[in-house]
């Protein structure tokens, strides 16, 4: 299954159920994550469409709240987990 959400978004998911998000970063690079969730592929596309058209939508993490905290920054951001480690490498020191 596949949702076209805009040029350079969209939801898919493979055989297997997995969630895969491409979006558009911060820094404009295009982005691809791999959602390890529960959730559908349509309610992470609905959610995310909500929130590209600046409609009322619930906040991320009452939306998915069994999504993992890395995969939530994904959605609302664009920046996947090792690119977040990268940035913030050595900030709890």
């Amino acid at each position: 299954m596949r949702y076209q959400l805009a040029r350079h978004w969209s939801v898919t998911s493979d055989a297997d159920g997995n969630v895969h998000v491409t979006r558009p970063g911060m820094t404009g690079k295009i982005q691809s994550h791999n959602v390890g969730s529960e959730y559908s592929p349509f309610a992470v596309a609905v959610w995310l469409k909500l929130r590209m058209d600046r409609q009322p939508c619930k906040l991320v993490q009452e939306e998915f709240p069994e999504m993992s905290a890395s995969d939530r920054e994904f959605l609302l951001t664009g920046i996947t987990p090792s690119e977040w480690n990268e940035t913030f490498k050595g900030e709890d020191d």
